[in-house]
């Protein structure tokens, strides 16, 4: 007897993307620490096994953080629009912004029109004032095909910035973001890339 398989292959699916400006999005008000202004945000994917979120966030006209702490989490961050300063540092719409874990976060603003996909990494809150023993460091970057962010004992998985994304899997989960296009995508591992030409962020998960 030839043995049959039960379950036939399946072609991998390729997920829905989101319109980063649709008028769908359900935007919500969330109070950022140190912070006496209060942002709004949409929550695009959250692990609370893995401790990880992606939200885009939306902040007020002349929004400001005085204050000077730190908290567990690390942060990155795609700017869409507009710009951000945080301790000396000034990430600029298509720039990427990274925030190590218990990083001093002092003297934060923003222009007008500020909006950023951001992906979280590790407990959320735990707003700590003034600056923790062993502080993670805060860089910007160009989002080109020099940004390569890898895996390390700070910051898991990676980050990494493609010309042109073909329609492929991945072995692991991924955040997909098409800066031209204003579009995103969680792809589970094993899952298909949707088809979108052009430059596209790959935060990969593990």
């Amino acid at each position: 007897m030839i043995p049959t398989d039960p379950s036939p292959l399946v072609p991998p699916t390729a997920p829905r993307t989101v319109d980063l400006d649709g008028s769908d999005l359900v935007w919500r008000s969330h109070a950022i620490s140190g912070s006496d202004q209060a942002a709004e945000l949409v929550m695009l994917h959250h692990d609370p096994e893995r401790e990880t979120r992606t939200v885009m966030v939306r902040f007020p006209p002349a929004w400001r953080r005085d204050a000077v702490g730190h908290q567990p989490a690390g942060e990155e961050m795609v700017l869409l629009t507009g710009a951000l300063t945080i301790s000396g540092h000034t990430a600029t719409a298509g720039s990427y912004l990274l925030i190590e874990p218990r990083a001093t976060r002092s003297a934060s603003s923003t222009v007008d029109g500020t909006r950023a996909l951001v992906w979280f990494s590790g407990p959320g809150g735990g707003w700590s004032e003034g600056s923790a023993e062993a502080a993670g460091s805060i860089r910007v970057a160009p989002l080109d095909g020099s940004l390569s962010r890898s895996a390390n004992d700070v910051m898991s998985g990676s980050v990494t910035v493609h010309d042109d994304l073909a329609e492929q899997t991945f072995p692991c989960d991924v955040d997909v973001l098409w800066t031209a296009h204003r579009r995103w995508a969680h792809v589970v591992s094993g899952d298909l890339v949707p088809a979108h030409s052009g430059p596209a962020v790959v935060r990969r998960w593990a």
